[in-house]
């Protein structure tokens, strides 16, 4: 089939989809000053806006005629989808709705869920049937008294509860569309520019000086981040703490949910397994760096992990690519927060896209959430600006939608707010 057909197969099944799904909007709070940041996004894209002759491509209109991403999307946010799918398709579509139905079971060739896809589908469909109550006779709305969004997490004033999700192996999951360490200057960068934290992941499989120049990022960016470490045989993940702590990493995660599945086939000195308790705690006393473990999914592994000194968790089912048929993050987070909340830092990911769902997950327990794919998107389609672009919308979304449910600040947020 050619890549033509393709296309047209695809513009036709998200079509239908787009008929059965309701489309949130992307963009809200985020008109104003677009013509001019689209031009900035269109200058500083990984993606090249030369064709193979070097003859300049057109640059997107305001309106595409082919619309990827949210349908509501409109100028410098709907520019950056639009370049996104161009440099990320066949990879990622860049669906109207990240809900791994397009994508379901291609893995470890895509990005979507394992199998059946029903474990990242669970992450989208849970976290959609969260609602909100909505109070608007309240006092938190005059210009004067807007909702604080911002957040201290482990010293780190951050501009919302909002940082990028370690995410590894970008170069060659995208075939080389843009290089690793461009990847992680971009989101880096970007979420810095926004006044949050950007992030590195790893690979087992990656040689020695490829990870020193993803960790020489954080360095470049005053420590912005967070360096997340697969986890490899003690001896080498110690020494990948180190690596941190010379770039005075804000945070480090073990991301325990990818033993499974990850750096099989790599050297006996980095290949990847489980944890026990007793080495978690080995790991967490050799570093003063806040330690977080990764990939929890119930209370009894979110107590074991309080048990190893960790100072905080990530419930996460590894985007639904390491397990089949588990349930989504925002159904398993409450049960685990009644039970280590106020203990630790609790933080969530899965299908992080809106303001909103920042706001659900916070109500629902969490003290932050980690976003991934669409961050990944937002690289692609813009480059550091293209992320900034990504976390103030969000920002101003989760602002707005404060002001909706009455909550003049991060602290006010708690399960009240549900419907």
């Amino acid at each position: 089939m050619s890549d033509q057909q393709n296309e047209a197969r695809e513009t036709a099944a998200t079509g239908r989809r787009d008929f059965l799904r309701a489309i949130t909007l992307f963009g809200a709070g985020t008109v104003a000053g677009q013509v001019a940041f689209s031009r900035e996004v269109a200058a500083q894209s990984p993606e090249s806006p030369q064709t193979a002759a070097g003859v300049a491509a057109p640059q997107a209109s305001a309106t595409p005629v082919t619309h990827y991403g949210p349908r509501s999307a409109s100028g410098a946010v709907a520019e950056v989808y639009q370049k996104a799918r161009a440099a990320l398709y066949p990879t990622c579509r860049v669906c109207p709705e990240c809900d791994g139905v397009a994508c379901a079971g291609e893995y470890p060739g895509g990005i979507g869920g394992i199998g059946s896809g029903r474990s990242f589908q669970n992450n989208f469909t849970d976290l959609q049937q969260v609602t909100l109550a909505m109070r608007p006779l309240n006092d938190v709305g005059p210009l004067d008294k807007k909702p604080d969004t911002s957040t201290v997490l482990f010293g780190q004033r951050l501009s919302l509860p909002a940082m990028a999700a370690p995410v590894g192996g970008v170069a060659g999951t995208f075939k080389a569309k843009i290089s690793d360490v461009d990847y992680f200057e971009a989101i880096i960068g970007g979420c810095a520019d926004a006044g949050t934290l950007g992030s590195i992941g790893d690979s087992s499989l990656d040689p020695k000086d490829v990870l020193q120049a993803r960790f020489d990022v954080i360095g470049r960016h005053g420590g912005r981040a967070i360096a997340g470490i697969k986890p490899r045989p003690q001896k080498n993940f110690v020494e990948m703490i180190r690596m941190a702590e010379a770039q005075n990493a804000a945070m480090i995660t073990i991301d325990i949910d990818s033993a499974a599945r990850y750096g099989r086939g790599a050297s006996p000195a980095t290949e990847m397994s489980t944890k026990t308790v007793a080495e978690l705690r080995e790991l967490i006393r050799a570093t003063k760096i806040p330690f977080l473990i990764k990939g929890i999914m119930t209370p009894e592994d979110a107590v074991l992990a309080a048990e190893a000194g960790a100072a905080g968790i990530v419930v996460s089912n590894h985007g639904g690519r390491v397990l089949d048929y588990t349930p989504g993050t925002a159904k398993v987070l409450p049960a685990i927060a009644k039970k280590v909340g106020g203990k630790m830092i609790i933080l969530v990911d899965g299908c992080v896209h809106y303001g909103t769902d920042v706001l659900k997950y916070l109500a629902l327990g969490a003290n932050g959430v980690l976003v991934g794919r669409h961050l990944v998107r937002a690289a692609f389609g813009g480059g550091r600006k293209g992320v900034q672009l990504f976390m103030e919308t969000m920002r101003k979304e989760l602002e707005a939608a404060m002001v909706m449910v009455g909550a003049a600040n991060i602290r006010a947020v708690n399960r009240s707010i549900l419907a």
